[in-house]
């Protein structure tokens, strides 16, 4: 099934033309490096194919209901909640459906609804689909999930009462990544991870990102340096000077596990 498709996508500057006449199609299961050096218009792109900018020419699809996540090399969770609190802003619509479970299962122990037969029915059924949406939803098991994304970024228990203002750059962009997953996208755009973190960061991002391609996750990885883009990928596509100025890309599959 194909995810996202852009045809003959570009930007201009005026007669300048940065890229032009790019195809790009991302199906189930692709994984995919845009590959090149700074300026070539890869965040560029990166930003067109998730709806942030639009095109100059050409257009952009994917299908319904596909939820994309995006990350760039500036994303840093910055705010005054702790790491905890933070990831409990994404479970929100969950926390607040599971208050109005409660209720409803309060509700039903009033002594005047129980003498009304349809009225009870009626928030009975109520509290049965509340239930049935809160199972569905794995309303009891958001916090375990919580707690093994944060684990995987090396964000322990002890941990999870740290004001976020207090995290270094490399920390709050692993925390951002963190919140990315949990909100399980269909697909997943890194514009340049790596870019300016220290070592341990580095190591501990790229680590992630291998994983996540191990598990089979879609997902549009961007470096201009080769180097940095990780194993299992299926095709790469490189930006290369097209020697008036602009860049022109070359797309190759790659044998899995090639990087």
């Amino acid at each position: 099934m194909i995810l996202l498709q852009g045809q003959n996508l570009a930007r201009l500057f005026g007669a300048s033309v940065l890229f032009d006449n790019i195809q790009i199609t991302v199906q189930d299961h692709s994984r995919i490096a845009l590959v090149g050096r700074n300026g070539a218009g890869k965040s560029t792109l990166l930003k067109i194919l998730a709806g942030i900018e639009a095109t100059d020419t050409g257009s952009v699809s994917k299908s319904k209901d596909v939820t994309i996540g995006y990350l760039d090399q500036h994303s840093a969770v910055d705010s005054s909640n702790t790491i905890w609190q933070e990831m409990l802003t994404i479970f929100a619509p969950l926390i607040q459906l599971s208050k109005e479970a409660e209720q409803a299962a309060v509700a039903l122990g009033d002594p005047d609804l129980l003498e009304d037969e349809e009225a009870y029915q009626k928030a009975l059924e109520r509290y049965d689909h509340l239930q049935h949406t809160l199972h569905e939803k794995n309303a009891y098991g958001y916090e375990s999930e919580i707690r093994s994304v944060l684990h995987g970024f090396q964000f322990y228990e002890g941990d999870y009462d740290r004001p976020i203002s207090q995290l270094s750059g490399g920390q709050k962009t692993r925390l951002a990544l963190a919140k990315i997953l949990l909100e399980k996208n269909d697909l997943l755009i890194l514009d340049e991870p790596l870019q300016g973190l220290d070592p341990l960061n580095r190591h501990l991002v790229r680590e992630m990102v291998v994983r996540l391609i191990g598990e089979g996750t879609q997902l549009l990885f961007v470096s201009h340096h080769p180097e940095d883009a990780p194993p299992g990928l299926t095709h790469r596509l490189s930006f290369v000077p097209n020697g008036v100025g602009g860049y022109r890309y070359l797309q190759e599959k790659l044998d899995e596990g090639s990087a």
